[in-house]
């Protein structure tokens, strides 16, 4: 499987910088959203279109949820940027494992890793100190 991980790396910084320029964006429209609760007022329809009424939602629990979603969704821009860069990597990792079975060089590095020392030539001549 042929992979070209610079340009995944960089998908996944991409993905990552996309959610932060979106949480800019975001946090203007927030607060612009929340300068409407000046306009509300505070008579008893006003009351009743923020808070809701007979178990109905009002105006401030939407507001509560649309925010709510868009952190979500910020947040979820950041794990997706960090899991494409993190797949690159883990294939990376796979990719290196892969090559014991493809490269006779690698084979044989790891076999003689897995080698127990009693499979080790081990020198016997005795050595005089001078």
């Amino acid at each position: 499987m042929d992979i070209d991980h610079k340009s995944m790396e960089a998908a996944g910084k991409a993905i990552h910088d996309e959610g932060g320029e979106f949480a800019r964006a975001v946090s203007l429209d927030r607060s612009a959203v929340e300068t409407l609760r000046a306009y509300l007022g505070e008579d008893e329809a006003a009351l009743i279109f923020r808070r809701g009424k007979d178990g109905h939602p009002g105006y401030d629990a939407a507001q509560k949820d649309l925010f709510t979603a868009l952190d979500n969704l910020t947040k979820s821009y950041e794990a997706i940027g960090a899991a494409v860069t993190a797949m690159s990597k883990n294939v990376k990792t796979a990719d290196w494992a892969s090559m014991v079975d493809k490269n006779a060089f690698v084979h044989d590095l790891v076999e003689f890793g897995r080698q127990q020392p009693k499979d080790l030539a081990v020198p016997t001549t005795p050595v005089e100190l001078a």
